[in-house]
């Protein structure tokens, strides 16, 4: 099927997507409003019990190997695996797809940080779950629906402190632990849900007239942009942004 490319849609809606692993997508308007949200189902961790068992079934069947030919239980057990492993990618992607695309139909400008993925996989307490919540994979579908729809995508460069600014008063904290959950402001005293906070500072950066672009008309295709691949994971205090528009 060949899609007509939309013109760019005005950017009268915008919204800040924080992503997660606890919660998967957390969505806010400039205003502070949510109006996303989506638990993990974790697909991985809830299939691996079911994987551990058809992998252990099929280690005892004779395999490969020289001069051994494999046995047809070894052949179905292995397919056993395979449909496992397919139904926990399927579902991954149809919840992905189903975020992405209600999120290009509905706002006109979407807002992302750009993570250092790679960076946090090397943390092996919490690389089985960043790999199953796969943010990448969610960004790449972002990327090529904006020319689907006409939508702007804005990806805030990965040493903005979107989780550290107070989106109240516009503080930031110098340290802010992964087990804090609520942000709580020392400047003002405002306190409100971690992800919440992060995802209304990503949405007032599509605002237009701010620094995106978003009012400036530019257009730049994800194949043209250049990323920082050798930046630290963790957030700082810069505002450097990459728009992807139709």
């Amino acid at each position: 099927m060949v899609r007509s490319i939309p013109a760019t849609r005005a950017p009268e809606k915008v919204i800040g997507v924080d992503v997660g692993i606890s919660t998967l997508y957390t969505g806010a308007i400039p205003d502070g409003e949510q109006v996303l949200i989506v638990e993990n189902p974790h697909h991985f961790v809830r299939a691996e019990k079911k994987l551990a068992h058809t992998q252990r079934v099929a280690s005892r069947r004779q395999g490969p190997g020289p001069g051994k030919t494999p046995s047809k239980r070894w052949k179905s057990a292995q397919r056993r695996v395979q449909r496992v492993h397919a139904e926990i990618a399927s579902s991954r992607q149809n919840l992905i797809h189903e975020t992405t695309t209600k999120l290009e139909k509905n706002y006109d400008v979407i807002v992302i940080e750009d993570l250092n993925v790679a960076g946090m996989l090397k943390n092996h307490s919490l690389a089985k779950h960043i790999s199953d919540a796969a943010w990448g994979d969610f960004r790449r579908q972002l990327e090529y629906k904006t020319t689907w729809y006409g939508s702007t995508l804005i990806i805030a460069d990965r040493f903005y402190a979107s989780s550290k600014t107070c989106s109240h008063c516009g503080a930031v904290k110098t340290k802010l632990s992964l087990d804090e959950r609520v942000f709580h402001c020392e400047a003002c005293g405002f306190s409100t849900d971690r992800d919440l906070n992060a995802a209304t500072n990503l949405a007032r950066l599509g605002l237009p007239g701010t620094n995106s672009g978003t009012g400036r008309g530019g257009e730049v295709r994800p194949d043209h942009q250049i990323l920082d691949s050798t930046a630290h994971p963790d957030e700082a205090s810069t505002e450097t942004l990459t728009l992807v528009s139709a």
